[in-house]
């Protein structure tokens, strides 16, 4: 009889194991809403059930990506029409009560976030569902314990809530690749505590290391990552890229494997910082063979022509050899403001780790300046501008570096060959 209670709770430890890696795949071509209502009723039915995932009667937090105030259409944010059926089935399949949020790059308050809410479609998705949006803007000093995060400021919104579902969008991202579940949980962070953390990480590894800490930290509250990958961002992400259809939600226990699966719909996942750091911690398999899901299908839907962000990491090796004679400035791309395009609305000034930003000119006419020496090349400037003024320069060194590892001209030429 004890053999057979070992063998219950051994095959029950395996269940579980199984669920917390399971990955569903749902195609959705369009933001239609009783299209993404089909499609997320088939997310819930692929992970055994919205009572299963998330169970009945609690209180939920749906931390969405809405990194700057920007309309639906931009898909720079989370869609409002995923949110409402989200939270629609929520509400009425497990009687849950539904808040939706997120802190944004800019101030987190009552003012600037629910102007942010209102623009990005989350007041209405919300009075569509039943859902309410978040108007605490508390905080709270959180115990990371993390590899390089010890201590950080967290929204009281996650911490308040019983279960949390992270919906993140699937975009390029100038300094760490791309941006999915993961990085969408850098949104715990209120407001322009972001900026003071890029400061004490402002190299990818250490910054990488961050991301991973605060997912670490979250995990146990979060019960589901899904990725809005129905039509991502190309080209110059987060915010200031183009929109590109990919057709496909995402979802799954584990955020890691999450957005491998989305990032192998348009590039190699293990050229991304995030999953070689991941797999260094022991977070994720190179095979990812903590999965059944089948990377192989993928191949039948891969964007061959995707605009993608090359990163190229300035340690070049674990020992960090070269790092000491090579300056960082050579090797990233420099952020360049358009003074053209700027309006002088000061957001880049506002928000720099560094204050390595200065405003210009004459009080009515005043343009951004980013000294260079200064300069940490974490993009938030440009990840936040709303006028798309600022662009990234490629120095010298940086596209020969990447013409010589396979990031250039030559890998665009084999590329063409086998689109024909």
């Amino acid at each position: 009889m004890l053999n057979g209670v070992i063998l219950l709770l051994f095959i029950s430890f395996i269940g579980k194991i199984a669920s917390m890696n399971k990955v569903v795949l749902v195609s959705a071509t369009e933001y239609e809403q009783s299209k993404i209502d089909a499609a997320i009723e088939e997310v819930f039915d692929g992970l055994g059930g919205a009572e299963k995932v998330v169970g009945c009667n609690k209180n939920v937090f749906i931390k969405v990506n809405l990194v700057r105030e920007m309309v639906p259409e931009k898909c720079g944010t989370t869609h409002p029409t995923i949110v409402a059926s989200v939270a629609k089935l929520l509400i009425n399949q497990c009687n849950c009560t539904v808040t939706v949020g997120d802190s944004s790059g800019a101030a987190y308050t009552h003012s600037s976030m629910n102007s942010i809410y209102k623009t990005c479609g989350m007041t209405a998705a919300c009075l569509s569902s039943g859902a309410t949006l978040n108007q605490n803007f508390e905080s709270t000093l959180q115990s990371i314990k993390g590899k390089v995060v010890k201590y950080l400021e967290i929204i009281d919104a996650f911490t308040c809530a019983d279960v949390v579902i992270n919906i993140g969008k699937l975009k390029t991202h100038a300094f760490t690749g791309f941006t999915g579940t993961v990085k969408n949980l850098y949104g715990l962070i209120p407001g322009l505590v972001k900026a003071q953390t890029h400061s004490l990480y402002p190299e990818i590894e250490q910054f990488t290391h961050c991301l991973i800490d605060i997912e670490q930290y979250a995990a146990p509250k979060i019960v589901l990552h899904l990725l809005d990958a129905v039509v991502g961002m190309e080209g110059n992400g987060p915010t200031n890229g183009q929109p590109r259809l990919i057709g496909k939600i995402i979802a799954g226990k584990n955020p890691y494997l999450v957005d491998a699966v989305g990032v192998s719909l348009f590039a190699d996942p293990w050229d991304m910082p995030l999953f070689i750091k991941a797999n260094e911690r022991g977070l994720l398999s190179k095979d990812f063979s903590e999965t059944d899901f089948d990377f192989n299908s993928l191949k039948n839907h891969y964007i061959k022509d995707f605009k993608t962000v090359t990163i190229i990491n300035t340690n070049f090796t674990h020992t960090g050899f070269l790092k000491r004679f090579l300056k960082k400035e050579w090797v990233t791309q420099r952020p360049l403001i358009n003074k053209k395009t700027c309006k002088g609305c000061a957001k880049c000034y506002e928000h720099c780790p560094q204050k390595a930003i200065i405003m210009q000119g004459e009080k009515t006419s005043k343009k951004a300046y980013i000294d260079t020496k200064l300069c940490i090349r974490c993009y938030c400037c440009q990840e936040l501008c709303p006028f798309n003024a600022v662009k990234l320069t490629k120095p010298l060194l940086y596209r020969i570096i990447r013409l010589f590892s396979g990031g250039g001209k030559r890998k665009r030429t084999k590329q063409r060959k086998d689109n024909k």
